[in-house]
């Protein structure tokens, strides 16, 4: 699906919101790719609730090699819980799953012979952890350490590095190394060990000293010639991810975001090991450690409505949750300059040179422009960042009504009383239904909010919805998402799910 695109470069530099940071020039900017693969992907909800389990297949469609950062973000503020690397060979095929443990964390497992980084994710298995919000990297009072955080959240997907077709063909290289014979890799050991820092050493204790290696990666020997090198295709990867849930019978396939031209011309390889692995992210754009990409990204997927359906009706089973992903929220809303895990800290946003991983930092911190029109998550140790929304809500023969909130909201208009949560978190769930503050979420969310339609004179079970963002809905913010439509018999046999991918509208000038 193609999306219009607007320019919000001019508007946010005349409000002085761009930092100079993200002035960088990118070779080809990133836009929605229109071919249903990319250089990067955002997969908009995980979970591990209640039985439902994730499941993962990312194609290489090329016939060159590359190395994959996966990543995951916990719903509320997107700190990652697990990341890791996948080297693909040509033409590969890499496949997981994520499903709860004993105590309540996310694991990720594969049956899979492609190599990861480390080799043990592929071996046993990788559990998630609550580390990036915890003690010294705490965002948050009430959730420090609660590993309940992580039972939801979303899923990055980006191109590092790549190799060239017929770089498999040179024994001793990493490519090679990768490449699957008899559907096995040659030599997964030698791939892990070449993800380690060669460039000095760096622990939390040395904050405010200079990230080592070119660009702040720790040079590890996967980084350059008979290894990976900058990234060259603009659509490599073909993302699929499903929610399933067996006990219930219910499942279904989830749309992932595709970004053609992600990191075109970088080399973003970096060593799998602290502070390193926390680059790239989505918004590195020209450089590692900065976010001069956050311009790109907002222009391609800024959107200022987002129109789906609704269904609710008890008596046959029908619920509908909405999923709304911000995926560079954070950026906006996690600020924290001497806390690295924050998406915001000294190190990608200090003074003016787009990133200081070549020098300590100082007090200099220049966040960008808080678009998202909230206060960060860290503002009165709540662990909210509020976004201004709209709803219209419709019932199937036109009858409507309009709520606008920044908060939880009692509608003004009794009777009846009518609940409107705002959405609060980087990845939100939504039911919209009659009482649906007294209904079960159909993905069984754990931080699901609510949207009353009681208000609607005709007592309708089904209709439509559109959000927009701002006061008076002329702003414009990146999302992605769909919608979860359950139809639960009480019957596993019977049960099924389906996602559908939201309508957007993009239609919104910034003065």
């Amino acid at each position: 699906m193609m999306f219009k695109t607007r320019k919000l470069t001019t508007a946010l530099l005349a409000a002085g919101l761009m930092s100079t940071s993200m002035l960088a020039s990118n070779a080809s900017a990133v836009t929605v790719s229109d071919n249903g693969a990319g250089s990067a992907a955002v997969v908009p909800y995980y979970t591990i609730n209640e039985g439902w389990r994730t499941l993962l297949n990312v194609t290489n469609t090329t016939d060159n090699s590359m190395v994959i950062k996966v990543r995951l973000h916990e719903a509320r503020n997107s700190r990652d819980v697990l990341d890791f690397n996948v080297a693909l060979s040509p033409r590969d095929v890499w496949t997981a799953w994520i499903s709860a443990d004993e105590n309540g964390r996310p694991v990720l497992r594969t049956e899979d012979t492609s190599c990861t980084i480390p080799l043990s994710v592929r071996d046993s298995g990788a559990t998630a952890n609550e580390l990036a919000y915890s003690g010294t990297f705490s965002d948050h009072t009430d959730t420090d350490g609660d590993i309940s955080r992580m039972s939801e959240g979303y899923i990055e997907i980006l191109t590092m590095g790549e190799a060239p077709a017929g770089a498999e063909d040179t024994v001793d290289s990493l490519p090679w190394a990768a490449k699957h014979v008899d559907g096995v890799p040659n030599d997964c050991g030698m791939v892990d060990s070449a993800f380690t820092a060669d460039a000095g050493t760096w622990a939390p204790a040395d904050f405010g000293d200079a990230i080592p290696g070119e660009d702040g990666s720790g040079d590890p020997a996967a980084r350059g010639e008979g290894a990976y090198g900058p990234i060259m295709s603009s659509t490599p990867l073909k993302v699929n991810a499903s929610l399933v849930n067996q006990s219930r019978g219910i499942a279904a396939g989830v749309e992932s975001l595709h970004l053609a031209d992600y990191g075109m011309g970088q080399n973003f390889v970096t060593a799998q090991q602290f502070p390193y692995f926390l680059e790239p992210t989505l918004v590195s754009g020209t450089q590692l450690w900065s976010m001069s990409g956050l311009g790109d990204f907002t222009d391609a997927i800024g959107r200022s409505t987002v129109a789906n359906e609704w269904a609710s009706n008890p008596q046959t089973g029908a619920a509908t949750d909405w999923v709304l992903t911000f995926p560079t929220k954070r950026f906006h809303t996690d600020v924290d300059g001497d806390n690295m895990q924050a998406a915001c800290n000294a190190y990608r946003n200090e003074g003016t040179g787009g990133g200081s991983f070549l020098s300590t930092w100082e007090t200099d911190l220049q966040c960008p422009g808080n678009i998202f029109g909230s206060e960060t998550f860290q503002a009165e140790d709540n662990g909210r960042a509020p976004i201004v929304v709209g709803y219209d809500i419709y019932d199937r023969e036109e009858g409507s009504f309009r709520v606008e909130t920044d908060g939880t909201t009692v509608s003004p208009a009794p009777p009846p009383e009518v609940t409107i949560d705002t959405l609060i978190y980087e990845a939100n769930v939504v039911k919209i239904a009659r009482n649906a503050s007294e209904m079960e979420s159909a993905l069984n969310s754990a931080i699901a909010r609510s949207v009353d339609t009681n208000q609607l004179v005709s007592n309708a079970n089904t209709g439509w919805a559109e959000i927009s963002f701002g006061a008076d809905g002329d702003s414009s913010l990146p999302v992605t998402g769909f919608i979860f439509k359950q139809r639960d018999f009480g019957d596993p046999s019977r049960n099924y799910g389906q996602a559908t991918e939201h309508a957007y509208d993009t239609n919104v000038t910034i003065d």
